[in-house]
Order: structure tokens, then sequence, then C-alpha cells
């Protein structure tokens, strides 16, 4: 099933105003969650693999239908608890290899360290949905129970860094 991806304006007007300005902020949301969690912050590093990528993000990241992706998937935590699901794509193709391997050493830490750091990082473009717990986007992932039954805010953002594209998509789990 297909995500419905809303501009920022067609998404205010299903948000409260609480729930749009914390999707909606273009700041480090790594930077909001650790300092709401002062010393229990931790990025967990769920799964990096190679695969192949749908078609939207195919095309956001101008990739061909032979080009597979470099997924980074972790959880944002805050004294224990999933606050966010962060999935990173960048295209595998020799262009991007010094970042796809800088992503690759990231490890624990957060792709925010890297983006936010640098200012020449643009974001280029931010999108929401709301997405069922049990979409195929969550497939891979082991949610909060909380989380189970009900539909998600997900951010959709893409990025220009080093000379390369990569979406970023984060589900905002305590909305």
């Amino acid at each position: 099933m297909k995500i419905n991806w809303l501009n920022l304006t067609q998404a205010k007007a299903l948000l409260t105003a609480n729930h749009f300005t914390d999707l909606s902020d273009n700041g480090s949301l790594t930077a909001r969650i650790r300092n709401a969690c002062e010393s229990n912050f931790q990025v967990q590093l769920i799964e990096h693999k190679i695969l192949s990528p749908q078609t939207q993000e195919r095309q956001l990241l101008n990739l061909s239908k032979a080009d597979k992706t470099i997924s980074r998937q972790v959880f944002l935590n805050c004294n224990g608890q999933a606050k966010i699901y962060a999935q990173t794509l960048i295209g595998l193709t020799p262009a991007n290899k010094q970042l796809t391997d800088k992503i690759s050493q990231l490890g624990a830490q957060s792709l925010g360290s890297l983006l936010f750091r640098d200012p020449l990082a643009t974001r280029i473009q931010m999108q929401l949905a709301s997405v069922d717990a049990d979409h195929a986007f969550f497939s891979n992932v082991s949610l909060p129970e909380q989380c189970q039954h009900n539909a998600i805010w997900v951010r959709r953002n893409l990025y220009q860094y080093e000379g390369c594209e990569l979406i970023v998509y984060e589900a905002f789990l305590y909305l």
C-alpha cells in the first residue's frame, strides 16, 4: 500500500498545533530528543543493509532501476523508551561512496551528528504522512507496544549532503 505524503500546508490542517510544531521543526531532531532526555539518550542501531528502493525513493534519489541503496535504521531512545524510529537511504553508487562509507561507520552515533554539523548540508524537501503501524514501512521493526495498533506520523526529508541526496524517514512514536 502506497503512503500518501503531504506537504506541510496539507498536513497542518490535520494536526494539533503542538504536533505540527514537532513534526515541522527544521532543527536537529536528535538534539531535541537528547535535550529532553538529559543523560538517558541512546541511538540504537536496528539494521544496516543494502536494499532495493521503492519507486518514489528511486526517483527522489535519482537512481536507475538497477541501483540499490544503503539503508540504516535506528531508534532514538529516551529513558529506555523508543521515541523515534529513523531510516536513512542513500544510493549505493560510485559517486556516493564517501558518504555511504561515513554512514556505514556511524554505529550508535546519530546521522544528525553529521548533517547538522555541516552548514553546507541542505534539507531540500520535507513531507509528512500518517502511516498505520501494520504498514510494510514498519515491517522490519519491533514497534513499542503503545504504537502497534495506531497510526504513526512520519516525516520524510530529502537532504543534499556532500553532493549526494539522501532520504531520512523519522517516525514520531511519542505523538
